[in-house]
């Protein structure tokens, strides 16, 4: 009886330990979708220390066919664990409601603006791998995903003063609009002004390396001010690209090289001033006129942080666009364009210093040689926008936002051709978005 009794402990602990085993990748799984970004472990780690079926076994609970049988499990769960040792899932969604004119036209509507969904692996202490589908909406009015980002990330080692090097290969970030964004937090109101103005957008094929001039800036200005971009003397980013953007096919075989330089001037005394160029120089993505228009951008900004403001101002001086539309019709003379924009930003003394009160001014001309209006000249448009934004968790935001877009008599729209007497009426909204990201 006595022998029985413990043959009878010895399966039902066994039992007990099989079905904990059965649970533990359901769990496993759903901690890491949970979780995101943060529950990405360092590649490589394994534990020397036995399990708890070698534990059990080495004890007399286990017999030896009910510990092969548990072995057989313990492999399952390894690779489980080795697939998702290193991976992290998130997302960044902007859900809008928004209301107002358009070119005249009244409107109010729920959008869903961005969807991003990241999936991202680190493979080695040197390699990583990241894919990101975002939520576009079609002519049809039907929701679906297109690929934003995908490419492999080397990490190379540092070199003498250029550090925490990362190079892209794939669909990747262009330099600029990836760090203004890190500065202006608020791309879920809308896109920032050189996009705006239809001259690029922020991601295409090709190939790039960035890094930062000098060590990283101390631990307390990462968590205080930014984390990003911190390069205790600034940072720099290079790459070359199909140049259509990532919505595009390639239309020539024109490469375009562009370039962002940042420099921190004073980073003991005011380490969140930054002083920041961003150049390229190619041909736009278009060949309908028998050749490609030129297509540059020389942009300079001037930027500033600190724990309780932002302040941002920018100029920039632009040929053409990207998708090579900015040109004199049926020929491949790109328009001269020219634009400046400031933004602000300061956090208010409620709810825990969450609360914002932000303002943003740009001006854009994209026509200064007025080519197409026959030397009237009137063909700018003026952005204002100010609002309120609460950061209620982590990087989660809820804004109410005013805009207004007065347009010169000469300006046909946004990221449209000047037409002589067009008369275009302002265009406003106001807008309520949420973001969520994690």
């Amino acid at each position: 009886m006595v022998e029985n009794g413990s043959k009878a402990r010895r399966f039902n602990e066994a039992l007990r330990v099989t079905q904990i085993g059965r649970a533990l990748p359901l769990l496993f799984l759903f901690m890491g979708l949970a979780s995101g970004p943060a529950f990405a472990a360092s590649p490589g780690t394994e534990s020397a220390e036995p399990t708890l079926t070698e534990t059990l076994h080495e004890k007399k609970i286990l017999t030896d066919e009910e510990y092969e049988k548990l072995k057989a499990q313990d492999k399952k769960y390894t690779l489980l664990l080795k697939a998702l040792d290193g991976l992290s899932v998130g997302t960044t969604s902007y859900l809008d409601f928004s209301g107002g004119e358009d070119n005249g036209e009244s409107y109010n509507e729920f959008m869903i603006t961005r969807g991003y969904i990241t999936i991202q692996k680190t493979l080695t202490s040197w390699l990583r791998f990241r894919v990101t589908p975002d939520v576009t909406l079609d002519d049809t009015g039907d929701f679906k995903l297109r690929l934003k980002y995908l490419y492999a990330e080397f990490l190379p080692p540092n070199l003498s003063f250029l550090t925490t090097m990362a190079a892209e290969v794939g669909m990747g970030h262009m330099p600029w609009l990836d760090f203004e964004e890190h500065i202006n937090p608020y791309r879920l109101q809308g896109t920032m002004f050189i996009e705006r103005a239809g001259i690029l957008n922020s991601a295409d094929l090709g190939l790039s390396i960035r890094g930062y001039f000098g060590d990283p800036m101390p631990v307390e200005y990462q968590s205080n001010v930014s984390k990003y971009y911190a390069g205790r003397y600034g940072s720099w980013h290079f790459g070359v690209y199909n140049g259509g953007g990532y919505h595009a096919d390639e239309e020539n075989e024109n490469k375009v090289p562009e370039v962002r330089v940042t420099l921190r001037p004073l980073p003991d005394l005011i380490p969140g001033l930054q002083v920041s160029y961003f150049g390229l120089f190619g041909k736009g993505n278009d060949e309908s006129s028998g050749a490609s228009p030129d297509y540059t951008v020389n942009l300079g900004m001037l930027s500033y942080q600190n724990s309780w403001i932002i302040f941002t101002g920018q100029y920039a001086i632009t040929e053409g666009n990207n998708k090579g539309s900015y040109v004199v019709p049926d020929t491949d003379n790109a328009l001269h364009g020219e634009g400046f924009s400031f933004f602000f930003n300061t956090h208010l003394p409620l709810l825990d210093r969450k609360l914002n009160f932000f303002a943003r001014y740009d001006r854009f001309d994209p026509d200064t040689s007025d080519w197409l209006t026959y030397g009237d000249g009137n063909d700018s448009y003026d952005l204002v926008n100010s609002g309120l934004a609460w950061q209620f968790y982590k990087s989660c935001y809820l804004l109410l936002a005013y805009e207004r877009i007065m347009y010169d008599k000469n300006n046909a729209g946004l990221r449209k051709l000047p037409a002589p007497d067009t008369n275009r009426p302002d265009d406003w909204r106001v807008q309520s978005v949420m973001q969520i990201a994690f």
